[in-house]
């Protein structure tokens, strides 16, 4: 099968030129890419596992070992970098988000190992008050709900955090719709149950089509509280919005970058390094964040100034 070796675009056979691009087809498109590295990493499943997802984007790509530095390079087709650099953006944000999950999962088969320890040591020495052990396994379960909602706030948001003005904008939106098709939805009903209309005939389907636009009122009202409870925190969150940044600008300069940066190691691994320190002073500056609201405001500064 002929290839455009700009695009990567396959071609049924007879097709000569790129219908895109206007280049000359080739029939074997490795021979025609020229890699250059991109990435470099310790961990070779790391490596491996973003050449699949490069090759399975339909990048070409490849891993090899570089002795002297000891890391493994992932080399890339060079006109393709700036696509590469989107691509891996999206692949740190899932594996960062896999690591969490696992280090939270780790965190908690140890805390299960250790507790069932404890409990095995209880049973051969003297029997707790049960008063005191349903109090700890009640504040235990309190714990882990509380540790378990923090982690879905921050997961469920990564990589692509949205400010609570925009959600605020798209529930209300949601609101809108739901309600309009609830009220349009009974009022059809209700023509139908009193005659005016005959699309629907007998009890059944007019009493599913009732609760289905009842469901629809539903899913509005509880979406509207939820609007409502968004609109209370977005100036609070536009005024940290605007400290950040005022902060990001007075502390963040090109002579700072420099300082952090690394000449040894690839500018998407300076790029990762800059970002955490950055994200580690905010938080020390302003207390614990959203990891995924702070990426998002050090990206936009970033992008905005250098």
């Amino acid at each position: 099968m002929p290839w455009c070796p700009k695009c990567n675009a396959e071609y049924q056979e007879g097709y000569t030129e790129c219908s895109d691009c206007g280049v000359t087809l080739v029939d074997n498109l490795e021979e025609e890419v020229e890699l250059v590295p991109f990435f470099q990493a310790a961990d070779k499943k790391v490596a491996e596992k973003l050449v699949s997802y490069f090759k399975y984007s339909n990048l070409p790509s490849e891993v090899s070992y570089d002795e002297e530095n000891e890391v493994y390079v992932v080399s890339i087709a060079q006109r393709m970098e700036k696509h590469a650099k989107k691509l891996y953006q999206a692949f740190y944000y899932v594996e960062r988000e896999n690591l969490a999950k696992s280090l939270f999962q780790d965190q908690n088969q140890q805390e299960t190992d250790s507790q069932t320890e404890e409990d095995n040591l209880d049973e051969t020495a003297t029997k707790p008050d049960e008063a005191g052990t349903e109090a700890s396994e009640e504040e235990a379960a309190e714990d882990y709900d509380n540790q378990e909602e923090e982690t879905e706030d921050e997961g469920a948001a990564s990589g692509s955090y949205i400010f609570k003005a925009d959600r605020y904008r798209d529930l209300a939106g949601t609101v809108l719709i739901f309600l309009l098709f609830g009220i349009v939805g009974l009022a059809f009903v209700l023509l139908n149950v009193i005659g005016i209309l005959s699309f629907l005939n007998g009890w059944l389907p007019n009493t599913v089509m009732g609760a289905l636009f009842i469901s629809f009122l539903y899913v509005a009202i509880s979406t509207n509280q939820k609007a409502k409870n968004i609109r209370t925190e977005i100036a609070a969150e536009n005024k940290l919005t605007d400290e950040i940044n005022a902060w990001l600008k007075v502390n963040i300069t090109k002579a700072f970058l420099a300082s952090i940066h690394n000449d040894s190691v690839s500018e998407e691994l300076n790029y990762i390094k800059m970002t955490d320190t950055i994200k580690e002073l905010l938080v020390g500056q302003f207390g614990k964040q959203n990891l995924s609201y702070l990426d998002r405001l050090v990206e936009e500064y970033y992008n905005n100034n250098f």
